[in-house]
C-alpha cells in the first residue's frame, strides 16, 4: 500500500535516529564531542535553560521536551524539580536518556516515551505549563501539526521554548560554500537544507531543474564539488529555519513571542576557529544582552524563542 509523502518522513526519521550509530554519538554526554558541535549544543542548552528559569514556573510544573534525544537537557530540566515528559521517535534514544536521567538524579519525575511529535500526543488538553523543543523540527514533514499539538496540550497562557539551528547565522556567511549556500537559500526560497558543497547547491535546490542531468559528470564528483556533501542512508528532507520564518509560524498557529535570542555567535563553521570562536561568541553575547545592535542575536549558530500561547 502506498504511504503518504508525510508517513514516509516519519518512518524515514525513526529508521535513521533508531540507528546504533546515532545512539551512540549523540546519546553522549555534550562534553564528550567534538569541541566545535560540543560548544554549539552547550551553549543552545544553557540559553533554553536559562530563558525557562526566567518564566519562574513553580517547581511542580509540568514540562514537556519534544525530541529529547539522548536526555541530556531533559536531565537539567528534571534537577530543577519539574515533573519531566518526553516525546521522541527513537526507542534507542528513550533508553538512553531514561538511563541518564535515573543515574543523573534519582529523585527526579521523568516520563519519557516514543512517538512522532508530528502526530496526536497522549495527553490530555491544556495539560503542560511549558513545553521545550531543541533542534527536531528540521526533521517534521509538517512542523504546523507539531505547533497544532503544542498548543493543545499547553495550559492557558502555557510557553513555548523553541531552539532551532539558524540558516542565516554569521558562520554561514564566512566561507565562500556556506555563502553560496545561504544566498541559494535566500534567492530561490529553497525550504529543505542543502549541503554545503557543489554539487548539493546546484543538483538538490531548484537549480536542479537546470544542472540535475549533471549529477553524474565527471566535475560534479571531484573532491572540489564534493567538499561539504554527505549520502545519507535515510531519504530525509530537512528544513531549515531562520527567526523570521519561526516567528511567522508560532504567530500562524497562535502563539505570542515574548523573548528572542539566539545561543553560540560562532564566526566560522571551521573547528580550526574554536578559539577565535570562542573570543567572538563572548563579544557577541556581551553585545547581545546589552542590546547596542538591534537584532544582532540573529546571526547566533541558533535562534531561541519564548512563545505564549495566545488566547482565541
Amino acid at each position: 500500500m502506498k504511504i503518504s509523502a508525510g508517513e514516509k518522513q516519519i518512518r524515514e526519521v525513526s529508521g535513521w535516529w533508531n540507528t546504533l550509530r546515532n545512539d551512540q554519538k549523540w546519546g553522549k554526554d555534550y562534553e564528550e564531542m567534538e569541541i566545535h558541535v560540543s560548544r554549539y549544543l552547550i551553549s543552545r542548552k544553557e540559553t533554553v535553560l536559562k530563558y525557562l528559569d526566567d518564566l519562574t514556573l513553580n517547581n511542580k510544573s509540568r514540562i514537556l521536551e519534544l525530541g529529547y534525544g539522548g536526555g541530556q537537557t531533559t536531565l537539567e530540566i528534571g534537577k530543577r524539580g519539574f515533573f519531566t515528559y518526553g516525546i521522541d521517535i527513537s526507542e534507542k534514544f528513550c533508553k538512553t536518556a531514561t538511563d541518564r536521567c535515573k543515574s543523573g538524579y534519582p529523585d527526579g519525575y521523568f516520563d519519557l516515551r516514543v512517538g512522532s511529535i508530528e502526530t496526536t500526543y497522549s495527553f490530555p488538553d491544556e495539560f503542560f505549563d511549558a513545553v521545550i523543543v531543541v533542534g527536531a523540527l528540521q526533521y517534521l514533514f509538517n512542523p504546523n501539526d507539531c505547533f497544532k499539538e503544542v498548543r493543545r496540550v499547553l495550559k492557558p497562557n502555557g510557553f513555548f521554548i523553541v531552539a532551532q539551528r539558524n540558516k542565516y547565522s554569521l558562520s554561514n556567511f564566512t566561507s565562500p560554500r556556506h555563502f553560496l549556500r545561504s544566498c541559494i537559500h535566500f534567492l530561490l526560497k529553497e525550504p529543505y537544507e542543502l549541503f554545503p558543497s557543489i554539487k548539493s547547491i546546484l543538483t538538490s535546490s531548484r537549480l536542479g531543474y537546470i544542472f540535475g542531468r549533471y549529477r553524474g559528470s565527471w566535475f560534479l564528483n571531484t573532491k572540489l564539488a564534493l567538499k561539504g556533501h554527505a549520502n545519507w542512508q535515510f531519504d530525509i528532507k530537512k528544513r531549515f529555519f531562520s527567526y523570521y520564518s519561526l516567528k511567522l509560524s508560532l504567530r500562524k498557529n497562535g502563539f505570542k513571542v515574548r523573548r528572542k535570542g539566539g545561543a553560540y555567535y560562532a564566526f566560522s563553521e571551521n573547528s580550526n576557529y574554536y578559539q577565535f570562536n570562542l573570543k567572538f561568541d563572548h563579544l557577541l553575547n556581551s553585545l547581545v544582552s546589552k542590546r547596542v545592535i538591534p537584532y544582532l542575536f540573529t546571526l547566533g549558530r541558533s535562534i531561541v524563542l519564548v512563545a505564549q500561547k495566545s488566547e482565541e
